[in-house]
């Protein structure tokens, strides 16, 4: 009845996703997803087409690819630099000794084994370490519910008694059922980890970054380096103690499969679980454009400073820390900006909860929410106080972590200006590296209570689809906030 035709040019792709159930793969066929810059609703998405396809695409991608680097080029000799600086920015191109622009003759040759293979064991903690296991209780219940309709009524009750007599039968049962319940969401998200990432593997083929990844279905993603616009290094509280993190990449375009966000969460995860040590010169070998061996020095350097340690690491990269600059973390000394408004919201609902005054309406709310046998639920502020807590330590965790290192386009490794952004959301740690042709606006605001004191507010914009869409410092010094701004406006 209906015919839409949806044209997306070679060099506009953004990403090429592949999927391949079980039931296709005696076919040699998959279902494939060709993304370009915005939302999902732009993708062109087809169903059952050869596994050959992909391998075209990406080659018609990485010819047209070719063309506007050469134009570059052309351009960079008739013209002055500053008006191709934000074009070379772009693409995957660097600069030599003599500023004349060279490509990297290690990317354009594809990697004859992979650059990081995740092994069982790997998967195993990632999933017992993945503070989204608890996503798996509602899959639990999803089930619960739909077996409800299939097993007699009779049944159903006596597993509900059982469970309430376990509850009510002693601490030790109630602890046991608890235990038992944690156990079956663990093993839930085993079984779930296991199936979107066992044999997940990242390949080089020139200028693409290639992710296989799936056991029942096979998910093949294409994504070109050059259309990378962030590198996220995550620390959950889980992983924290066992020293692992995860890396992701920002894409301005979806790579989800379909309509499922998860697919795309994890088709964009290049790195789902690494130990911290190791992960600088992982992604330095996968990512050589970014880097970020040099990100690794900041931290290195810090560490350092931090204690009366051995200077050893810091002596190995001499020449590198004399343009290595410092990591600034801009929310310490400002813990009470971040502190205030939790601390009051907390203590007043709490107080609002408990009621502690004899007015009539207190009273007759007392009488009102009262339950037969207990009388006057006081123990409801428990959720207040711990929704409060919660609220204060994703504070504290912010204004512990909220940083910023600028690197210029003049350090030893021929980069574009880049900026390392730490932070955190909720309860989990991050290190966001992006570069400064991606960051598109930046916002700078305060209060009449807080311009006396110089203290700002800063938000960054960047064209981010599929993961951190902004950087954002939550307090921070006036003079924080303006070279922010003058390095955006470089």
């Amino acid at each position: 009845m209906f015919r839409k035709n949806r044209t997306i040019s070679y060099g506009s792709i953004h990403a090429i996703n592949s999927s391949q159930p079980i039931y296709l793969q005696p076919f040699g066929v998959v279902r494939l997803t060709v993304s370009a810059a915005g939302a999902a609703d732009t993708d062109i998405r087809l169903d059952a087409v050869p596994a050959a396809l992909q391998a075209e695409l990406e080659r018609l991608r990485a010819q047209s690819q070719s063309t506007v680097v050469a134009s570059t080029i052309a351009a960079v000799g008739t013209s002055e630099p500053s008006a191709h600086a934000d074009a070379a920015i772009d693409s995957p191109q660097h600069t030599d000794q003599s500023g004349a622009p060279a490509m990297e003759p290690a990317l354009g040759n594809p990697s004859r084994t992979p650059l990081f293979r995740a092994s069982v064991g790997d998967i195993l903690l990632f999933a017992i370490t993945d503070i989204g296991f608890l996503a798996a209780a509602l899959v639990v219940y999803g089930f619960v519910q739909q077996v409800q309709d299939v097993l007699p009524r009779n049944l159903m009750h006596e597993a509900e008694r059982s469970v309430a007599t376990a509850l009510t039968s002693g601490v030790f049962s109630a602890v046991l059922l608890v235990l038992a319940c944690v156990a079956l969401l663990m093993v839930v998200s085993i079984v779930t980890s296991l199936l979107r990432f066992y044999g997940f593997e990242v390949w080089r083929r020139g200028d693409d970054l290639v992710v296989v990844r799936g056991l029942l279905t096979r998910h093949t993603t294409t994504i070109p380096v050059s259309r990378i616009q962030t590198v996220t290094i995550r620390q959950s509280m889980l992983r924290r103690p066992f020293h692992l993190c995860s890396v992701g990449l920002g894409l301005s375009s979806s790579v989800a499969n379909g309509n499922s966000e998860g697919s795309g969460a994890s088709a964009a995860q290049i790195l789902p679980v690494i130990s911290t040590h190791r992960v600088h010169a992982v992604l330095h070998e996968i990512l050589p454009e970014w880097g970020l061996s040099e990100v690794s020095i900041v931290f290195a350097g810090q560490r350092q400073r931090a204690s009366s340690a051995s200077s050893t690491i810091v002596a190995e990269h001499t020449e590198a820390s004399a343009y290595t600059p410092r990591l600034h973390y801009t929310g310490r000394g400002l813990l009470r900006y971040y502190l205030t408004l939790p601390v009051v919201a907390t203590l007043v609902t709490t107080l609002a909860v408990w009621l502690g005054s004899d007015a009539h309406a207190a009273v007759a709310l007392r009488t009102w929410c009262a339950v037969p046998d207990l009388g006057w639920t006081w123990w409801l502020v428990s959720a207040p106080i711990a929704l409060g807590w919660w609220w204060i330590m994703c504070r504290l965790l912010r204004a512990r972590n909220e940083g910023f290192a600028l690197f210029g386009a003049g350090d030893a490794f021929q980069c574009s200006a880049r900026i390392l952004v730490t932070g955190a959301l909720r309860l989990t740690r991050y290190e966001l590296i992006t570069r400064r042709a991606r960051v598109q606006s930046i916002t700078r605001y305060t209060t009449l209570w807080r311009e006396p004191r110089g203290i700002e507010r800063v938000q960054m914009s960047l064209f981010v689809m599929n993961g951190i869409n902004e950087l954002r410092f939550m307090f921070l010094h006036r003079a924080d906030a303006e070279a922010l701004q003058r390095w955006v406006e470089q």
